[in-house]
């Protein structure tokens, strides 16, 4: 046993000296050479790892900068390669290879407004060169079918007993387009507008002691207009003010005319854009069939890594409408999947009826509550300009039925029911 012990002491002893050794050689090589040859054989960890230490110990300059700035981009750590490259940028301006690997760590990490803000500071030709469709606007299509078990379950869970009377609307399924488009105007100006439509199909249910029953099939038509306007401040600081109408239209079975209003909803947001995070907040004022909400928003938008290999996106948001107050949570994760595939996974509580979301691109003014949602989302990215969705959603909602006991006496009862949500989107920039 103690030769065992003795040889094991022995043999870590010399595994600590040639150790040591080792990483005297490693440091009194010359760093030019060293982080050149790992450059040449693509050794992207060991010329990160190397070169950051070289860095450290003084040597700074513009090759250096370079390769190690690469090995982030290659490794795809792209907060790490802003640092270098921009380094490397200010230590010999106007380097096309530096530009384009910099300009493309900000696309790739997330940072678009940065990226459109670093390519603008760029002369107009080597702007075009690194992304020729940077200045042009980007398109976007989403559309698809809602599915509800509305009906299923006010059959279900309707009030029993000798009633006099009882009245419900309920939803059988709808149809949702969006086309929108994001322009930019300068280097530091944008616009996000979009229209869209939804058809919902819905039935009014009335049942009368004193007469047959009365079913009536209807459809409420729905088309909204969006507008937002974004105003990059400095480097960091982004503004961007939004409004939304929706115009609602439907045919009452019940009555011999259409009806028609319009919701409105209008507010904005300001974000700190940070290499790692984003913070925003917002306010707006939504009128949802003439009734006033008031709602305030705090998102974070975390990119841990700096990168969108993986990314969290939390929202805590306060609804008012006169006394009534509540608090909405909502929670997304993200990342990369497989090569070119991302995907999300998201979770909504808190009745976010009368809210809007994404600083007003979505805006809940249908009637009925909303208590709770939870989704997936995947993104394709065929290339830098095209890119196509898949979203999947189940809202659970709340419906209501009016209903008259014998004793004439009436009340609003609530029961649940879901709506399935599926949506496929492509966006393309044009070149």
């Amino acid at each position: 046993m103690n030769l065992v012990i003795r040889f094991t002491a022995t043999l870590l002893i010399f595994v600590g000296f040639a150790s040591s050794g080792l990483c005297q050689n490693v440091d009194s090589e010359d760093a030019e050479a060293l982080t050149y040859r790992l450059y040449t054989q693509q050794k992207w960890d060991s010329l990160l790892m190397t070169g950051e230490k070289a860095i450290a110990k003084g040597y700074d300059y513009f090759y250096m900068r370079a390769r190690v700035g690469t090995a982030a981009f290659e490794l795809q750590k792209y907060s790490r390669a802003i640092t270098h490259l921009t380094k490397a940028n200010e230590f010999n301006d106007g380097d096309e290879f530096v530009l384009r690997l910099l300009y493309f760590s900000y696309f790739y990490g997330g940072r678009t407004d940065e990226a459109r803000l670093f390519l603008g500071t760029l002369p107009a030709e080597v702007a075009i060169n690194i992304h020729p469709s940077s200045n042009k606007p980007i398109f976007y299509i989403e559309t698809g079918p809602a599915f509800s078990d509305h009906i299923h379950q006010f059959e279900n869970k309707r009030q029993g007993g000798n009633g006099l009377y009882s009245e419900t609307y309920l939803n059988k399924n709808s149809f949702y387009f969006l086309a929108g488009s994001l322009i930019p105007i300068r280097d530091r100006i944008s616009i996000n507008t979009a229209f869209s439509t939804l058809n919902f199909n819905k039935i009014q249910r009335i049942d009368n002691i004193y007469g047959d029953s009365i079913q009536g099939d209807y459809q409420v038509r729905q088309f909204e207009g969006y507008l937002s306007p974004s105003f990059l401040i400095g480097k960091r600081l982004k503004f961007s003010p939004s409004f939304r109408l929706s115009n609602v239209s439907y045919n009452n079975p019940a009555l011999s005319w259409d009806t028609s209003y319009n919701d409105i909803a209008f507010g904005g947001e300001v974000s700190y854009l940070a290499p790692y995070w984003t913070l925003s907040a917002g306010f707006w004022s939504l009128e949802v069939e003439k009734m006033n909400y008031k709602q305030a928003a705090a998102s974070l938008l975390l990119r841990p890594f700096g990168n969108l290999n993986f990314y969290t996106f939390t929202t805590l948001s306060f609804k008012s409408a006169g006394v009534s107050k509540n608090v909405i949570i909502h929670q997304m994760l993200g990342g990369r999947m497989h090569n070119k595939l991302w995907g999300e996974a998201f979770y909504t509580s808190g009745d976010f009826t009368g809210t809007g979301e994404l600083n007003l691109q979505v805006f809940y003014n249908a009637y009925d509550k909303i208590k709770e949602r939870y989704g997936v989302r995947f993104i394709y990215v065929v290339s830098d300009n095209l890119k196509f969705t898949l979203r999947g959603q189940v809202y659970s909602r709340e419906g209501t039925e009016l209903f008259y006991d014998q004793a004439v006496k009436s009340d609003y009862y609530p029961f649940g029911y879901q709506t399935l949500s599926i949506t496929g989107g492509v966006s393309w920039n044009l070149q």
